[in-house]
């Protein structure tokens, strides 16, 4: 009997471990993707407002209170592609030029970069002269993930965006450049 506790012993406390491991990365990822989604929802509702950047950031930071807000990387709120997720003119999240990045100071995020002000969004509905429609803002998040007892991995990283069209203002609202 203790010969196969002393074999089964090692692999019980390995799949523990593991099962640890893995669950603190679960809640990691989805406090990271529902940061994100709260932050594009609340820059998607505020088009054309000088501060949409830094009340995404906000909602980011007030939604995402499960992760170690010292672990983000990037931070970015852009103007998103018509036809994918990625920043425009992008093909991936190799960086923006349209965008607004924050970085962590310490105790809060602050912008580090910005090339789009509100003024230069787009707000105004679909319409027979705007078939393009309002812009799409996205909120891309990269955050490393370090592991709890580093026996299965040291780190892992968490990255995830969300994309939404700006809500339209009214025709009688100044609604693009």
């Amino acid at each position: 009997m203790a010969v196969e506790a002393a074999l089964v012993t090692p692999f019980f406390i390995m799949l523990l471990v593991g099962i640890i491991e893995f669950g603190m990365f679960f809640k990691d990822y989805l406090s990271v993707a529902s940061a994100v989604r709260a932050g594009v929802r609340t820059a998607s509702a505020e088009p054309r407002m000088s501060t949409y950047a830094q009340d995404a950031v906000n909602s980011v930071m007030a939604e995402g209170s499960a992760f170690n807000r010292g672990q983000v990387q990037q931070l970015w709120v852009y103007k998103a592609n018509a036809a994918n997720k990625f920043p425009s003119g992008a093909s991936s999240f190799a960086d923006c030029t349209t965008c607004v990045k924050f970085t962590w100071n310490g105790t809060s995020f602050a912008p580090t970069y910005s090339n789009w002000a509100a003024a230069d969004q787009k707000a105004c509905a679909k319409s027979a002269t705007n078939t393009a429609g309002p812009d799409r803002v996205g909120v891309y998040m990269r955050v490393r993930h370090s592991a709890f007892t580093k026996f299965v991995f040291t780190n892992i990283t968490i990255e995830e965006s969300a994309v939404l069209s700006f809500e339209p203002k009214p025709s009688t609202q100044t609604c693009q450049p």
